[in-house]
This record gives structure tokens, C-alpha cells and sequence, in this order.
């Protein structure tokens, strides 16, 4: 006996009881459509879905009277989708049966029912029972307009009706299985078996995702020069999908240099998870059957190419497979996977050098002060205020005497010095500015402008997703960064150049030195390209790299995320050789900063500030938890360390790493964005509600410009402030007078 039933929780709600009978036509068909509750299919009393069948109402019960139709009027299976496609409800018809398999898709897949069997009849009168039983009750609820907002529904069962009358579908003709793959001698395989006698493959018809077609019974076989390791029978499609990301999980722990790893393979039904066991430094497996020999990086290609085995096999059946969304996801996920353990394998390339890569000084303002004597007053006049409506990725730019300002609204430049408008260009939602040219990305396109004219130079199609950030290589091209990818154009005339996607990864952080693009990402690889694309140089990272690299203490310093805590990694820019390593025990919020000799880290560990001092060499000078609340920022003042917390509280910082002054938070709602301290001229600025000059020896309050919340600052060397809030609204000061005592 089957009997499908609908939640009751929705009408006990006064909440939403009250929201459906206020809302209006047509907002009105909305909020029905947003009435959420379990559904269960209960076989003999016993739910199938184990509850977990939730979303909405209308729209779930229309899906399941459609997919109940198809297999009453004669296709071979169909599917319900539940919880976004996290739970799936197949139906397979045989002769006067139809048998329904529930599968859970987590981070393991697990399948709560497989093959209950039911009539066809009484699965099509529980469906249509169910969807009458939700209609009176929305009637109740709605008693004016109710009905009409169940059309949907109600013509959803008149099409099950029509179909109940169709004659039972005749059975396919299933192709024979080809054979599994063999091992060779020493080789780690993934044999793959599938027993498709009901022909599953064979019925997808095309055009869209289809998780009941692939249900194919069978089973993997782990084998090593011919000897198995382990068995996964049951559904090879589901264990291959919860193997593939254990092959990320391999590639991840052979980065980090952890020493085991648990895989979970999939429970069976309801069941706990099974699993295997990898020791990584000993290179053995430990399945049911024992300990066997089974080199990581071995396996984890074993399991990706039996992914993408399947996948081959699966349109070789059915070519029509091929439009599944569910094959093309795992056949995309397993060439991805490969295409990094092909980088993996080819371990670290140094490069013999290239004259021009050489890690830039850190960009300094000059800390001469302002005047002679000791500095006790300065007051700042506005020169320009102007609107640029929201701001654009990268809003300001300091191009020579020019501040260019780019916001949703407008691009604007004006002199700093005396706030005049030089040019003025459209909006954009990305701004760079590089050596001579000023790039702004707008919807699918790149134009790259005259910095000091604002005269258009070319335009270009995006190459691929928006830009998050650019660089300028020396005398070569133009770089521009993706999330996940970068390209290089002509600068010229914006032509691609190359593109470079590091596989596996879907982030990328990437920095100029010289003629070197140094490119981390969170697949744990940095490399070095040439103005060519070239790979110059390439090694693996202790894990992946946090923040695109920066340069200190005369070297490429990249940060790379560990369990616990994070690695400095020092590299030669030119050759991609180690300097040192640094392991800190804390997660840094910030990228390294360079300080005289000492390069300054600052993070959290659970939650509390740290900032840990690292000496040229990699050795930890030492760490401190400053009198400040979560991830501070800081900046080097001279022989002092500033660092800042998310609330604005300040606390400078000695060689020793003792306190030599600090200011508590000031009051009121914090500061948005909690930029850095810009140290300029003996003076610190910090950006809050309003923008605060402080003497950065003593951390004594020189000025304050109200009227201004910053979410980007720039401070030149003559102490000139330009500034722009989360609205868009840009303004620049300069200093007026000051007062000195000698």
C-alpha cells in the first residue's frame, strides 16, 4: 500500500497564515508558491524518504504528478527533485510495477530506498490523492481565491489522468557491458562494471539532467598489479562521484604533509559511512580486507580516471548521455582533477634566473617630519568633493599629480593639488591603474584610457570572467586577473596575448616582478611566467596560497594556509627557488608587511590578536597578543609597528615587540571596512567615522576631518588625504597650517 502525504506545519503557522490571506494579486500566487513543508511516501506505513523530502508544496507536488504521468503514459523512469537537488526520487516502471529508489546527494552519497516496488495504479491514486488533499486545504485557507492559485497543480493531475489509460511501456534492449579495465603490473586501477540489463542508459532521451538513467547497478573494483584492494558494489555512478572528492582530498593532504587521511566512500542505505584508510608517509591503503601498498598520488589518479571512464562508457551506450548534466559534471570534475595531478607529478622547476625579475622595494612615503621641532597641531582644508556613485573594484588611483576616482555613475580626474577636474569619463565596476594606460572593465568589455588625458586608447572584450585586479609585467604586456584565471593583453592594443588557468584551482592571486608574473593558488602551486606565458619556474607550496604574493625583505613572500595555522614561504622571484620557510601557529588576516629587517605578520588564534615579527631567514623574533579585539591590520611607522583592530583601537608596537603606546576604540558604530593605518611624515591616519591624524611616535591626536567614512585612503608625501565612502562620494584634503614646537 502506498499513500503519499504533505506536511501539516504550514497551516498550524500564524505567520504564514496571516501573509497568505494579505497578499494581493499577483503576490498573491508568490506566496503559495513559497508554502514549505515535508512530503513523505509512505510504502506499508514506512516513509521512504525518511522526511527529508522538504521544499514547496505546489511546485513539489506538480513535479511528482508530471513525473508520475511520464511513467503511467509510458516512459521508462522519471525524476522528482527535492531540497534544491540535494534528494532525489526516481521512478522505474516495469510491466504493471513501478519501483522507486530515493537517493540522498550529501558530501556522500546516500540512497535511503532503492527499488520499492509498488503498482503503477495505486502510485498514480496516492499522487492524485495528495494533490486533491492539498488543494482543499488550500481552499481553507484561502477561500476567495485559493483554487486559482492551484491551476497549475490541478492541470498537472488532469495530464496524469489522460495518461492513466496508455498501455505499459515494452521493455528495452540493454547493450552488453564492456569489459572493466585491468591492471597493469604495478599499476592502481579503477575497474568499473555495470549490469544495465533493465537498460537505464538506453532510456535517457536527452535535453536535460537526469539522475534515474544513471542508477545503473554494478560495482568498482580497486585493484594494484593485479590484486584488489577493495570492492564498492552497489551503484558505480554515486561511489564514483563520492570518490572524486577524496581524490581533492589526497591531492590536499599530500600538499600539507599530513600523515593519514580517512576516506568515506558512501553509506550503504541508512547506514554508517564506510571507508578506507591511507597512510601517506608509508604509502599503504587499509580497506576490509587489510594493508596493502597503494602510493596517494596513484590512487587519486586511479579514481579520477575511473570518473571519467564511466562517463566514456556511459555515452558510448547512449550518445544522447552525453546532454546529461550529471555526466557532463563528473566528466568535468574528473579531466579538472587530472589536469592537476599532471601538475602535481611534475614537481618544483627552478628557472636559471631572469635579469629582470627582482622583488620591488615596498611602496614607502617618506617619514621626514613636516616641519623641524616636534609636531603638536595640523589642520586640513577640503579642495574637491565629488560624486562617482558606487564604488567601482579598485575606486581610487593616484596617476602622477592626478587622483581618478571610479564609481558606478562616473570616472572622474582631478589634480590634487587644487582639486581641479581634468576629465571625466562613464562609470565602471572595475578601475586598474598600470604604467601609462588606465583600464576600466564595464559589463563584458575592457577599455583602456590615457591616465592624464582620459583619451579612450582601445576597447576590448573581456576575456573572461570581470577582472578582480591588474599588473604590468616589464616591457611586456598588460595582466589582467581573474578569479580564477589570468590573460595578458597587448598593450597597445588589447589583443590576448595567452591566458593561464592553474587547474583545480577557483582562486588566484597573482603579483609583478619585473618581466615575472609570481601566480599562487589554492591548489597549493606557485609559478612564475614570462612575459611569454611561459611557465619560467614552478613549485609546490606547503598548502594553499591565502593572498596573492608580496614582496619583503628582498624576496616573493607568499602565504600558504596549513592545519594548523600558516606558512611564510620566501622565494627568489627569478628563479623560484626557497629562501626560507616560516611556519606560524596563528591564521593571518593581513598579507606580510615589510619592517626594516623584521617582516610583521599579524592574524588570529581562536578569535584573540596576534602579531608575530619573522627575522630575514625565517626565524620567529616573536609574537604578541596586543590589547586589541579580532584580526588586526598594521603598518610600519619607522621604528614602531602600528596595528589596528575592526573597532579602530590602535596599539603601536617596539622592535621587542613590547607596546610603546596604544588609543582605545573610539565610540560609536565601527569604522566600515577597517582600512589599514597610512603612515606619512611622522603621522598616522586612520580612517573611521572621520578621518584621524595621530603623531606616530607618540600616538597623540593632531587632527581630525569629519563628515567622511572611508572605505579607501590614499595619502601622498606632502600629507595630502583623498578619500572615498561606501556611497561613492570622493573628497581630497591638504594640509592648511600646522603647529611645531622646536
Amino acid at each position: 500500500m502506498i499513500r503519499i502525504r504533505t506536511g501539516a506545519t504550514w497551516k498550524h503557522d500564524p505567520r504564514l497564515a496571516g501573509a497568505l490571506r494579505r497578499a494581493k494579486a499577483p503576490d498573491r500566487a508568490a506566496a503559495v508558491r513559497a508554502v514549505v513543508d515535508a512530503l513523505a511516501v509512505e510504502v506499508d506505513g514506512f516513509d521512504i524518504t525518511a522526511g527529508r523530502a522538504e521544499g514547496p508544496l505546489l511546485p513539489s507536488l506538480e513535479a511528482l504528478l508530471r513525473a508520475v504521468a511520464r511513467v503511467v503514459g509510458g516512459w521508462p523512469h522519471a525524476t522528482v527533485t527535492f531540497r534544491d537537488g540535494d534528494l532525489e526520487l526516481v521512478l522505474r516502471r516495469r510491466g504493471a510495477s513501478a519501483f522507486l529508489t530515493v537517493v540522498e546527494l550529501g558530501r556522500t552519497s546516500r540512497v535511503l530506498a532503492q527499488d520499492v516496488e509498488v503498482e503503477v495504479d495505486a502510485l498514480a491514486a496516492a499522487a492524485l490523492e495528495a494533490s486533491a488533499e492539498f488543494c482543499r486545504e488550500l481552499a481553507t485557507a484561502l477561500p476567495d481565491s485559493g483554487p486559482r492559485e492551484a491551476r497549475r497543480l490541478r492541470a498537472a493531475a488532469r495530464d496524469l489522468r489522460r495518461a492513466e489509460g496508455a498501455p505499459a511501456p515494452r521493455p528495452r534492449r540493454a547493450r552488453a557491458a564492456p569489459a572493466g579495465a585491468e591492471a597493469a603490473p604495478g599499476a592502481v586501477v579503477l575497474a568499473l562494471e555495470l549490469h544495465d540489463e533493465d537498460g537505464l542508459l538506453l532510456a535517457y532521451e536527452g535535453g536535460r539532467p537526469d539522475l534515474g538513467s544513471l542508477l545503473v547497478p554494478g560495482r568498482l573494483r580497486l585493484l594494484s598489479g593485479g590484486t584488489e584492494l577493495a570492492e564498492f558494489a552497489g551503484i558505480p555512478f554515486l561511489a564514483l562521484r563520492d570518490l572524486g572528492r577524496s581524490v581533492d582530498a589526497i591531492r590536499a593532504a599530500v600538499g600539507s604533509g599530513a600523515p593519514r587521511l580517512a576516506i568515506a566512500t558512501g553509506r550503504p542505505g541508512r547506514g554508517v559511512a564506510a571507508g578506507l584508510e591511507l597512510d601517506l608517509a608509508a604509502g599503504t591503503i587499509t580497506t576490509r580486507e587489510g594493508t596493502f601498498p597503494c602510493p596517494p598520488l596513484a590512487l587519486a589518479r586511479a579514481l579520477a580516471e575511473g570518473a571519467a571512464r564511466f562517463g566514456r562508457e556511459a555515452r558510448a551506450r547512449n550518445p544522447r548521455q552525453a546532454e546529461n548534466g550529471h555526466v557532463a559534471e563528473l566528466e568535468a570534475a574528473a579531466a579538472e582533477r587530472l589536469a592537476q595531478l599532471d601538475e602535481l607529478a611534475l614537481g618544483d622547476l627552478a628557472s636559471p634566473g631572469e635579469p629582470s625579475a627582482r622583488a620591488p622595494g615596498p611602496a614607502a612615503l617618506p617619514q621626514r617630519p613636516l616641519w623641524p621641532g616636534r609636531l603638536r597641531r595640523l589642520a586640513f582644508r577640503r579642495i574637491f568633493q565629488l560624486d562617482v556613485g558606487a564604488p567601482a573594484a579598485g575606486p581610487l588611483h593616484a596617476v602622477g599629480g592626478l587622483l581618478v576616482a571610479a564609481g558606478s555613475a562616473a570616472t572622474v580626474a582631478v589634480e590634487r593639488s587644487t582639486g581641479r577636474v581634468v576629465w571625466r569619463a562613464e562609470g565602471t565596476a572595475f578601475a586598474a591603474a598600470l604604467p601609462g594606460v588606465l583600464l576600466l572593465g564595464r559589463g563584458g568589455t575592457l577599455e583602456a584610457l590615457s591616465p592624464r588625458s582620459g583619451r579612450p586608447l582601445w576597447r576590448a572584450a573581456l576575456p573572461g570572467d570581470a577582472p578582480v585586479a591588474a599588473l604590468a609585467l616589464a616591457h611586456g604586456p598588460l595582466v589582467v586577473v581573474e578569479r580564477a584565471a589570468l590573460t595578458a593583453l597587448d598593450p597597445g592594443s588589447g589583443r590576448t596575448l595567452w591566458r593561464h588557468e592553474p587547474p583545480g584551482s577557483t582562486r588566484v592571486g597573482a603579483a609583478a616582478f619585473g618581466g615575472i608574473a609570481v601566480v599562487g593558488s589554492e591548489s597549493g602551486l606557485v609559478v612564475g611566467l614570462d612575459a611569454a606565458g611561459r611557465t619560467a619556474w614552478r613549485l609546490r607550496a606547503p598548502g594553499p596560497v591565502l593572498r596573492p604574493p608580496a614582496a619583503a625583505s628582498g624576496a616573493c613572500l607568499a602565504l600558504c594556509a596549513t592545519d594548523p595555522g600558516a606558512v611564510v614561504l620566501a622565494l627568489d622571484p627569478a628563479r623560484g627557488e626557497r629562501s626560507w620557510e616560516a611556519r606560524l601557529d596563528f591564521a593571518p588576516a593581513g598579507p606580510p608587511v615589510a619592517w626594516g629587517r623584521l617582516v610583521a605578520v599579524a592574524g588570529t588564534v581562536g578569535g584573540d590578536p596576534i602579531v608575530g615579527a619573522l627575522e630575514r631567514g625565517g626565524r620567529v623574533a616573536w609574537s604578541v597578543s596586543p590589547p586589541l579585539a579580532g584580526a588586526p591590520s598594521v603598518a610600519a611607522a619607522g621604528t614602531l609597528l602600528v596595528a589596528r583592530d575592526p573597532a579602530g583601537a590602535l596599539v603601536a608596537l617596539g622592535r621587542d615587540g613590547r607596546p610603546r603606546w596604544s588609543r582605545p576604540a573610539p565610540p560609536g558604530a565601527p569604522p566600515p571596512g577597517a582600512l589599514p593605518p597610512a603612515v606619512a611624515r611622522g603621522s598616522v591616519l586612520l580612517a573611521g567615522d572621520g578621518i584621524a591624524a595621530l603623531d606616530a611616535a607618540t600616538g597623540e591626536l593632531l587632527a581630525a576631518i569629519p563628515g567622511m567614512a572611508p572605505v579607501r585612503m590614499i595619502v601622498d608625501a606632502a600629507l595630502g588625504v583623498s578619500a572615498m565612502d561606501a556611497d561613492g562620494l570622493a573628497a581630497g584634503w591638504q594640509v592648511r597650517t600646522h603647529l611645531s614646537i622646536v
